[in-house]
């Protein structure tokens, strides 16, 4: 039996990949395209917690931060009025300063830099 040629193994991926996004598996696109997607969720499905994945595979550090300031700073803040009325009863909130353990002063030198 023949294998497969490096075009179509990569024809078939990307016929996956195409599948993937139009299923509504994954939400990628533009922020407007994001922002977009992410409302209809949110609405059509009563979602007001996500967990984003803004770094995948072998994303460089730099392309990683500029992913991530990108969300930020031009998808954010066209979901803010979604579920704005709404007590968010499961987002964690701090611990009272008496039962703490204490512990080494926080840093911001993260340690991988």
């Amino acid at each position: 039996m023949r294998g497969k040629s490096t075009g179509e193994r990569f024809a078939s991926v990307a016929r996956e990949m195409e599948a993937i996004v139009d299923n509504g598996y994954v939400i990628i696109g533009s922020p407007d395209e994001v922002a977009e997607q992410l409302r209809e969720v949110a609405v059509n499905l009563n979602v007001g917690h996500l967990m984003l994945l803004l770094q995948y595979g072998n994303m460089s550090k730099d392309l990683t931060r500029y992913n991530t300031r990108l969300f930020a700073d031009k998808v954010m803040p066209k979901l803010k009025d979604v579920h704005a009325g709404w007590e968010d009863r499961w987002w964690p909130n701090p611990m009272h300063a008496e039962p703490r353990a204490a512990g080494p002063a926080f840093t911001t030198k993260m340690a991988a830099e």
